[in-house]
């Protein structure tokens, strides 16, 4: 029965970390109410074989079939984690068919669960895509500078002046144009769009992620330098850290504008964001990527707030 639990527990917890994944954990657990069905063969007091045949099978089902779908449907990569769940699968079933013998079941669970393991500590599922990755190999610097190393800078508005924002973000992008720096900026719920940028469709300088409130899927639009995302802390997390890895491999220096900051910190609360940060900066420093988050002192009603995070920041712009 201890065993029979550890089994029961674990499985429901892998099947709702994918839900997880693809905000879709009610669903995903629901699905693991099939679980129960074996209760029924004491309900009516006979051996019903099929419900405990099913039992048995039943995670090496779910978990393939879940990742295949979210594989195709998502366009992440997850070949490892599918190939060592289908792997166990097909063993565990040759097993109860009596067709595979005990010991080398044992000997595919193995490799099947090193498979697992490898996909597990690959970052599968990733946002950078092909659209962005050839954004940001490309550009041709017009002056060399020194190695851009990362940093963690905050533009203080302090006078709301929009066409202003917008110039000063402009001209940000011509400068690293210049120097070869690819720029990404984040806008959160369409607070500046593409057709307030000057010339964004003959500029191939700057890629615009947009974060959206709503029920999303993972980001499926990649048209013209524009990619949408859910406005989910995760997914942010996600992309900025791809990025960061992307652009070390690469030695690509790039720069994140994200307008606004103050919006991102009302939206999930300091504590969470703060957390956020922090988790970022020891990346961004070994990296060759900034950051460059636009905030608004005056809309946070507690000072404190937005102090700690000026304390965090390499410069502050103004």
């Amino acid at each position: 029965m201890i065993t029979f639990f550890f089994f029961l527990l674990g499985f429901i917890f892998m099947v709702v970390g994918v839900g997880e994944l693809i905000n879709r954990r009610r669903m995903m657990l629901s699905s693991t109410l099939l679980i129960f069905l074996p209760i029924l063969q004491y309900v009516f007091g006979t051996e019903w074989m099929p419900i405990s045949f099913s039992f048995a099978i039943l995670p090496y089902i779910v978990m393939p079939i879940s990742l295949i779908f979210i594989n195709w449907r998502w366009k992440v990569d997850l070949r490892l984690l599918s190939a060592g769940w289908s792997t166990l699968f097909l063993a565990n079933l040759g097993f109860l068919l009596n067709k595979i013998d005990p010991g080398f079941v044992d000997m595919i669970s193995i490799l099947s669960k090193c498979i697992i393991y490898l996909g597990m500590i690959q970052p599968s599922f990733s946002f950078i895509v092909d659209d962005l990755q050839v954004f940001l190999l490309g550009g041709f610097p017009t002056e060399y500078i020194k190695k851009v190393m990362g940093s963690f800078n905050l533009v203080n508005i302090k006078n709301t002046n929009r066409e202003r924002e917008i110039i000063w973000i402009n001209d940000k992008v011509e400068k690293n144009s210049d120097i070869g720096v690819r720029t990404i900026l984040v806008t959160l719920y369409d607070l500046i769009t593409y057709t307030n940028l000057a010339h964004f469709e003959e500029n191939d300088n700057l890629y615009i992620v947009r974060v959206l409130p709503g029920t999303r899927s993972f980001p499926n639009t990649f048209e013209e330098r524009i990619m949408s995302i859910n406005d989910d802390l995760n997914q942010l997390d996600l992309l900025l850290s791809d990025v960061i890895k992307f652009s070390t491999e690469r030695k690509v220096p790039c720069d994140i504008i994200l307008y606004s900051f103050s919006h991102l910190i009302h939206t999930h609360g300091a504590r969470r964001i703060y957390s956020f940060i922090t988790t970022k900066i020891p990346l961004i420093k070994a990296s060759h990527v900034t950051l460059t988050f636009f905030y608004y002192p005056s809309s946070h009603e507690k000072e404190s707030d937005i102090v700690i995070f000026e304390k965090l920041a390499d410069s502050i712009i103004t």
